[in-house]
Order: structure tokens, then C-alpha cells, then sequence
């Protein structure tokens, strides 16, 4: 039986800015249908190996490949105030090629924004703005989502419907990795958490789905150095 290709494969990757190594020596795979979470505490590195890996910064030594295209959430959302959710993402569609309009109502229903979809963003919320990005990384169909705090802003209905839209595309077969410090409500999302400690993947190992493991397994790497 052949095992599939990893969506995503990071190979002894390394990050400098300056004289600050920011990642060292990061080597892993995420596979299809699969989510990791990157956890570790500011300036571990979670972010910076997001944006290698969607290709925003090219690493200093190494290497990554993909398996499809790349959908990604920054942790800014970086969308324009003066337009309407609806102008939004018909911007983005029309700046990257897609053709892909009859998308836009589908996924603004499916983030719980249609009701104000003919809105300007300036009036959104953190939690509606967050919602709407994440719109905007599904538009070209991605068979990878990079999430970097995707929970960020959302009461606890909102964040149960970007959790279910999580898990479908994990039956659908998107890889995803997922930094965050909100473990208690993604833990039961991921296969597997990576653990960032100063600029390493200090381990990658099997998520039991149990925040509170994954904070005493985080803090036992960190004290071990």
C-alpha cells in the first residue's frame, strides 16, 4: 500500500533576521486530510515558520515543498476598511485569477456573514474580520490552510463554526497547521501538536486531545532546555 505524499514538508529549515536565528533547523511533514498544531509561547517561531512555509519569506537554509495550493489567515487581516465584505473578496478573486464569483455568497453564508455582507469592514468586528479572512484563504479551494491564531476575536458560537468548518475540511482532505494559544478549543481538532521552543520544533508527537497534556508536555520541553 503507498503511502501519500505529504501536503506539506519542511527540510532542515532555518530562519535568520540579522544575527537572530528565528528557526533552526525545522524538519517535518503534515499530510493530507491532516491538522497540526504549533504551540509555544511569543517568539517561539510559530509564526515566522507560517510564513516560510506559505512562501511570504523564503528560509535561510532549507527547504519546503507543497502538496496544492496554499490558503493562509495571518494573524493581521490586512483587508480594506472602505469596502464591503463582498468587495473584499471580489478583490482578492479578480488580484489572484479565480474565477470562482458564485463562491463569494457560499462563503460568506458559510462564515455567518451574509447577513452583512453588503457592509464596509470598518464597522466589522475582530471577531467578523477574523471570520471574513478566513473566507478569503478558502476562496482558491486550498489543499492547504496555514492558520496563525484563527480563533483570535470570536465568542464561543463563532468559534464553534470556524471549528466545524475546520473539521469538513479535514474530511475533505485539506492539510492544515494551526498556531495558537487557544488549545482548549482546537486541541479535538489536531492529529498531531508541534511544539516550538525557541526557534526549534522541539517535538511532534501524537495529540491525545487533552489540553492540559499538551501544556504539561509544552512546559516539560521547555524546563528540559
Amino acid at each position: 500500500m503507498l503511502l501519500a505524499e505529504p501536503a506539506v514538508a519542511v527540510r532542515g529549515v532555518f530562519r535568520r533576521f540579522g544575527y537572530r536565528w528565528v528557526l533552526r533547523d525545522i524538519t517535518m511533514d503534515v499530510a493530507p486530510g491532516e491538522a497540526v498544531l504549533l504551540v509555544g509561547g511569543n517568539g517561539a517561531g510559530k509564526t515566522t515558520l507560517l510564513r516560510v512555509v506559505s512562501g511570504l519569506l523564503r528560509p535561510s537554509k532549507g527547504e519546503v515543498s507543497l502538496g496544492g495550493t496554499v490558503g493562509m489567515v495571518a494573524h493581521h487581516t490586512m483587508m480594506y476598511d472602505a469596502l464591503t465584505a463582498h468587495e473584499n473578496l471580489t478583490f482578492f478573486a479578480r488580484l489572484h485569477g479565480l474565477k470562482i464569483r458564485a463562491r463569494i455568497g457560499e462563503l460568506l453564508e458559510r462564515m455567518g456573514l451574509a447577513h452583512v455582507a453588503d457592509e464596509r469592514i470598518g464597522t466589522y468586528s475582530r471577531g467578523m474580520l477574523q471570520r471574513l479572512a478566513i473566507a478569503r484563504a478558502l476562496m482558491p479551494e486550498p489543499r492547504v490552510l496555514l492558520l496563525d491564531e484563527p480563533l483570535t476575536g470570536l465568542d464561543d458560537a463563532a468559534s464553534r463554526t470556524v471549528i466545524d468548518v475546520l473539521n469538513a475540511l479535514e474530511e475533505q482532505g485539506v492539510a492544515m497547521l494551526i498556531a495558537t494559544h487557544q488549545l482548549v478549543e482546537l486541541v479535538g481538532t489536531a492529529a498531531r501538536v508541534g511544539y516550538m521552543v525557541n526557534g526549534k520544533l522541539a517535538a511532534l508527537e501524537q495529540c491525545g486531545g487533552d489540553a492540559g497534556q499538551v501544556v504539561g508536555r509544552y512546559r516539560e520541553l521547555v524546563a528540559g532546555g
